[in-house]
């Protein structure tokens, strides 16, 4: 793969008229090469005090060293298996034990799983334009491992790994330290790498990683600052994140951040990463003084697990409402190429002395995306220009109740019924949107009238107006696959004190509003979630900006509908316009890849699989379990099974009744979980519910009868 996708590179610039000299172009792409460190079993205290670590990575830079010292990227996969065997009826490996987490090695017909091999098609593009790039095995210890009280999903020890990496780098870099730089690296790391200009990408529960990567290092108390020396992490990029997996809130705030959503996730089914990207709306000082952007990019179709080559089947059924990018088992060209061709421009845009800002435009809704990502499948954008600051103000967040905007101030309703609500599942708990629902009883004149206090809004300074938006399942929408063209229209204008209006913009052609789509696993994981709309102001005509005392969004043109509206917010920094440039097109693979198709599993299973559940009540202090039991008296639940439990980056559900656990603990070989739970919360769990346990909504959810107390 690496030879293809250097002379693609190549063959690229050339085609541009640059000159290439000695296969390396003056500012990229260069000719790549790969090296490795590992340094396994070690006692890493400032990583975890309970297990070893490894400190294992490969490093993708440039061949030729000239212009260094170059910008780094660190790269951290999520949990999965960490020791792997060949299925010849799938023809892939399936990764189903972690013997290799606890103990350094995997049984007889298995392989150590690469988990960070996964990302070679990313890294490779990115170490062709001047990147040193470092993706981090994170198997022994921490992926798969028993989680903490504190740290439920091993995401702070995640932060801690990527620190301890940086720091071992920095070593390397300035020429100190105990540990030498090994031959497998494959050049002399002396003074390559600028700690000025650090970049991270993180999947699925190594993107809440990278967040706490962030945050511990800005701690008081770190000790990682004096350990590496002066480091500026500009951004973070997250595929399919998990969030609230550990004690702390993280966010990526005064850095770049884009997350990336696969919306048939059937692992992190309910996209955590959006709770991320919500939050943004309410931070402000100390962090986010810089102007960083930050935003989503949901891609339909997209599965969790193809992003990672390594990762060999599919977490999901299937997708509702939008035609998969991903085989059952195998890998998917069309899906590497999404996020080939939206992290390669955001770090090009963010990271580097010679970092082009306009590589951005991407992610900005305004813009039109390019043919490389428009002829796979469609998307949705979700974008803040800057942090919540005098640049970008928030003007309503549907905190009020129905009828009230944020201040107090009656809203205007004709023909629709709009209540103020919490927005869908996936987003963060105090995410509002107004829910505006008509049917065909409804008149034909139908409008929502968001009305400012006082003398209304001044936005005389300000280039665009923008406001988050998404439709819910109205008619038989929700039957039928996405169309080309989107399910709904409206428009918006700006409202003058006087009553009048301005001119009426339309949606189409400037966003596509669709149904919700999400894993063929039931309607209730369909996705409401909010992109956004940005309207630049000088495309309102007949109002005064100066006095706009509302906005109004009418809907005329559906006999039935339902539409949620958003934060709606104002800003000075101008959007982004017209088509974005294409990246380089991702090379092809060498090895073809295997397009294999799988029958659906049953939906839930009992006896054929042997289940059982046993409780054990602990004498003393139980060990703090990623449920989060610790103290004297806590319960372990103690599920078993003949058909193993996969490995994933949400944490397993148990209900009992209607009560749930999150959390649990599988044995190396997949088929026993282990949840511990406070004595106290076991008390609430109803004597004689019903158990059944959800993994991920490839599996079938398996059932243990009735809890016995």
């Amino acid at each position: 793969m690496g030879r293809l996708l250097r002379c693609a590179a190549l063959a690229a610039v050339a085609a541009l008229g640059t000159v290439v000299n000695d296969a390396q172009a003056v500012e990229g792409p260069y000719e790549v090469r790969t090296g490795s460190y590992m340094l396994p079993g070690r006692d890493e205290p400032l990583v975890a005090t309970d297990r070893k670590v490894d400190l294992w990575a490969e490093v993708y830079r440039p061949k030729t060293l000239k212009g260094k010292p170059f910008p780094i990227l660190v790269f951290l996969h999520g949990n999965h298996g960490t020791c792997g065997t060949y299925d010849p009826v799938r023809r892939v490996r399936v990764d189903n034990r972690s013997d290799y987490t606890r103990t350094g090695v995997c049984p007889e017909n298995y392989v150590i799983t690469p988990n960070h091999l996964g990302y070679a098609y990313l890294a490779e593009e990115l170490a062709s334009w001047g990147y040193v790039v470092v993706s981090i095995n994170a198997n022994r210890g921490v992926t798969a491992g028993t989680g903490l009280t504190e740290d439920r999903g091993l995401n702070l020890m995640r932060g801690r790994l990527i620190l301890r990496h940086l720091a071992l780098l920095s070593d390397w870099n300035s020429g100190r330290g105990d540990i030498a730089p090994p031959k497998t690296l494959g050049f002399k790391p002396l003074g390559t790498m600028d700690f000025s200009e650090v970049g991270i990408m993180g999947h699925s529960r190594g993107g809440e990683g990278a967040r706490a990567a962030l945050q511990q290092f800005r701690d008081a108390t770190s000790p990682f600052p004096g350990l590496i020396g002066p480091m500026n992490i500009k951004s973070i990029f997250e595929i399919g994140p998990v969030d609230g997996q550990t004690s702390r809130v993280l966010d990526a705030n005064g850095v770049n951040s884009m997350i990336l959503l696969p919306s048939c996730d059937g692992d992190v089914y309910n996209l955590q990463g959006m709770k991320v990207f919500d939050r943004t709306f309410d931070r402000a000082a100390p962090f986010d003084t810089t102007q960083a952007f930050h935003g989503t990019f949901e891609v339909k179709g997209a599965n969790h697990n193809a992003y990672n080559t390594e990762w060999q089947t599919s977490d999901s059924p299937g997708c509702l409402g939008v035609k998969n990018l991903f085989p059952a088992a195998g890998f998917s060209k069309d899906q590497k190429a999404t996020a080939f061709h939206t992290m390669v421009p955001f770090f090009r845009a963010t990271v580097g002395k010679n970092a082009d800002p306009a590589l951005a435009a991407i992610f900005d809704p305004a813009t039109t995306l390019p043919a490389t990502l428009s002829d796979i499948t469609k998307y949705n954008r979700g974008y803040l220009p800057g942090p919540n600051n005098e640049k970008t103000e928030m003007l309503e967040r549907f905190s009020q109740e129905s009828g009230l905007s944020d201040s107090g101030v009656p809203t205007t309703v004709t023909g629709v019924t709009v209540t103020n609500q919490q927005a869908s599942y996936e987003h963060q708990l105090g995410t509002r949107v107004a829910r505006v629902t008509w049917d065909e009883s409804s008149p034909s004149e139908r409008f929502f009238q968001l009305n400012f206090a006082g003398k209304g809004q001044n936005l005389t300074s300000y280039k665009t107006l923008a406001f988050r938006a998404s439709l819910g399942c109205f008619a038989n929408i929700c039957n039928k696959k996405q169309s080309k063209k989107g399910e709904m229209d409206f428009t918006v204008a700006l409202v003058a004190a006087d009553g009048t209006l301005s001119n009426e913009l339309a949606m189409v052609g400037r966003t596509r509003l669709s149904r919700p789509v999400g894993p063929a696993y039931g309607t209730q994981y369909l996705h409401e979630t909010l992109y956004t709309v940005e309207l630049p102001l000088e495309d309102f005509e007949g109002v005064d900006l100066g006095a706009v005392a509302g906005v109004r969004f009418t809907f005329e043109k559906k006999r039935s509908g339902v539409v949620n509206i958003g934060t709606i917010s104002k800003s000075t920094l101008p959007a982004a316009t017209g088509d974005v440039d294409q990246e380089p097109a991702m090379a092809e693979a060498e090895t073809p890849e295997a397009i294999l198709t799988a029958s659906a599993a049953p939906r839930t299973t009992a006896g054929a699989d042997s289940n059982r559940i046993r409780i054990v009540r602990a004498s003393g202090p139980s060990s703090a379990r990623s449920s989060g039991g610790s103290g004297d008296g806590a319960v372990e639940i103690v599920l078993s099974t003949k058909r193993p439990f996969p490995f994933t980056g949400a944490l397993p559900t148990l209900t009992v009744g209607g009560e749930t656990v999150e959390g649990g603990d599988i044995s190396v070989d997949g088929k026993t979980m282990t949840i511990s739970v406070p004595a106290k919360d076991f008390a609430k769990l109803p004597d004689g519910g019903e158990v059944s346990l959800f993994v991920q909504a490839s599996s079938p959810v398996w059932k243990f009868g009735k809890l016995a107390k």
